[in-house]
């Protein structure tokens, strides 16, 4: 039987404002480490306590990760500060070691700040572990404007998935090969596609980054982040074939990616291979001027490439959930459209 958990959708307490950074030193403990950035860190640390103690995140990699864990031992709290990539870490500790967590992103890369699980990494395979509950995220409108536009336009790739992941979704109902835990489900994709909507609606907002623009994101991540975990972790109507993409690419080519930018280029390719890429969306990455071509991205089109060309692969072999990406389809014909595409962005 399926539950109907739209009604215990919940998501973090959340505090959006100014000058919320310098408040933390007045609550938090002194048994507090700060987990973030080494580049981050310069911007930030005049806002705490010279003897509070820091780590910097050098790997996503859980055999790393495991290493570090008593080093965290001698803490009570700990604060996540940056992308995902601190917020994800931040969480993988907290619950390996029953920390207390505030988490405090720096910009909008990525929904990981409203999500209960961290994305780590197992030989180069993003895997989602673990559960962490943050005592409070903190959203700051000043350090998200601060922040280099690219990192905040990231933040629309976790909204846009949503669209994509639906209609793989419906493209598996359809083919009867959805799977019984996660039955279609009309009101769950409703809501996430008014997200996309909503999304569209404030691409002038967004493209300037202000108040609305930045409460538009925030309150989609929310949703994507606590959805999953609210609707019996269920992940078909907020991630598809695009994040699929984006994972095989990370690994093809052994890099680390601003979020956004795969996640946008396998949106469109999801896009084109449902046939489902409208006018609308062409003019909204017009707008933002968000580039997620292959070289702002330092790989080339031939790795692009060989991402699609492995992809059947790589979702059987990972026992991802079945979509258009599962199928066969025209290669060559596929990236041609896909390229032209993204080169009419620019």
């Amino acid at each position: 039987m399926q539950m109907n958990t739209l009604n215990n959708f919940n998501p973090f307490q959340t505090i959006i404002g100014y000058n919320l950074l310098d408040e933390l030193k007045n609550f938090i403990s002194k048994k507090t480490c700060i987990v973030t950035m080494d580049d981050l860190w310069k911007n930030f640390k005049s806002n705490f306590n010279n003897d509070v103690e820091v780590y910097f995140v050098n790997s996503l990699e859980e055999i790393s990760l495991e290493k570090e864990i008593s080093y965290f031992n001698k803490f009570d709290t700990i604060v996540g500060l940056g992308g995902g990539q601190a917020l994800d870490i931040a969480k993988f500790f907290s619950w390996k070691c029953n920390l207390k967590l505030f988490q405090f992103p720096t910009s909008l890369s990525v929904d990981a700040v409203f999500g209960h699980r961290s994305g780590i990494r197992r030989n180069n395979i993003v895997n989602y572990v673990g559960w962490a509950i943050p005592e409070c995220v903190f959203i700051d409108y000043e350090i998200i404007q601060s922040a280099p536009k690219i990192y905040n336009y990231s933040g629309i790739g976790d909204v846009l998935c949503f669209y994509t992941g639906v209609l793989d979704w419906k493209y598996a109902s359809n083919q009867n090969k959805c799977e019984p835990k996660w039955e279609y489900n009309d009101d769950l994709a409703t809501i996430s596609l008014n997200y996309v909507e909503d999304l569209l609606n404030n691409s002038e907002n967004v493209n300037k980054m202000n108040k609305k623009g930045i409460e538009t994101i925030v309150k989609a991540h929310q949703w994507g982040g606590n959805s999953f975990f609210s609707s019996g972790w269920n992940p078909r109507h907020i991630e598809g074939i695009e994040h699929f993409f984006f994972y095989n690419l990370e690994l093809i080519s052994k890099q680390k990616f601003i979020h956004g930018q795969p996640v946008c280029l396998g949106f469109i390719l999801g896009c084109l291979m449902h046939n489902k890429y409208e006018d609308k969306f062409q003019s909204f990455f017009k707008e933002l001027e968000f580039d997620f071509r292959p070289k702002s991205m330092n790989i080339t089109w031939e790795i692009v490439m060989q991402s699609m060309e492995t992809l059947n692969k790589f979702i059987s072999s990972n026992n991802l959930w079945y979509g258009i990406g599962s199928e066969k389809f025209n290669i060559n014909e596929m990236f041609n459209n896909l390229k032209e595409k993204v080169n009419k962005l620019y």
